[in-house]
């Protein structure tokens, strides 16, 4: 794996977390890393004890991606996804994703932030989702442009879905699949990415990725 292509990437969801995380959250980031803004990256890629763990049983009521699928789930944010036999937990994305892993061998990446400002409540699906991808679109270097998908729900709940591309700053190319969601209890951004040939290669599997995610427990 490239893992400098990695952080590359990553660096114009630093200001998609901007308004995904609270600011004491988003401060400890910063001050982890202040002389080049990246994204912070643990030194243990152990999960933090009662969060986030992997179920290699995927509960009946949710989509699959494959037979051997694994459920990344996160008992204290109350979610869940499901991920392919060659995807894996990976803490090292953002230390501010309730959810994160990585198809390593493929160069595949995903993340899940939750929000529940009351600030969001103003504005609907949206409105909300625009300014999600407003925030990275931004960051890019080169914006290609953005194209909405059919997805409108996932797991019952309203969303938004496109796919935006573009490149970073040294011509690297990379699409994001974001797709934002909404429940009674928050919004959810869930992003996927890969490089342009990967995504292409993966799409559907991306895709399928997304379409599970869900709340669970109340």
């Amino acid at each position: 794996m490239k893992r400098p292509w990695t952080v590359q990437i990553l660096l114009p969801l630093v200001m998609l977390i901007l308004l995904a995380v609270s600011c004491d959250r988003i401060l400890r980031n910063l001050r982890s890393n202040p002389d080049d803004g990246a994204v912070p990256t643990a030194t243990d890629n152990s999960p933090p004890a009662g969060e986030t763990t992997t179920d290699n049983n995927p509960s009946p009521d949710s989509p699959s991606p494959d037979s051997s699928g694994t459920d990344l789930v996160n008992s204290d944010a109350g979610i869940q996804i499901t991920l392919p036999a060659s995807w894996a937990e990976d803490n090292r994305l953002h230390d501010s994703a309730e959810l994160q892993a990585a198809d390593a061998t493929n160069e595949l990446f995903m993340i899940v932030v939750a929000e529940d400002s009351p600030a969001l409540m103003r504005f609907g699906l949206p409105e909300n989702a625009e300014r999600y991808r407003a925030l990275l679109k931004d960051q890019l270097a080169s914006y290609e442009g953005e194209n909405p998908t059919e997805v409108a729900f996932i797991n019952d709940h309203f969303a938004s879905q496109y796919e935006i591309r573009g490149s970073l700053a040294d011509g690297v190319g990379v699409v994001y699949l974001h797709t934002t969601v909404v429940t009674q209890q928050r919004y959810y951004q869930i992003v996927v990415w890969a490089s342009p040939e990967q995504y292409e290669a993966y799409r559907s599997e991306l895709q399928t990725i997304t379409e599970t995610f869900q709340e669970i427990g109340s």
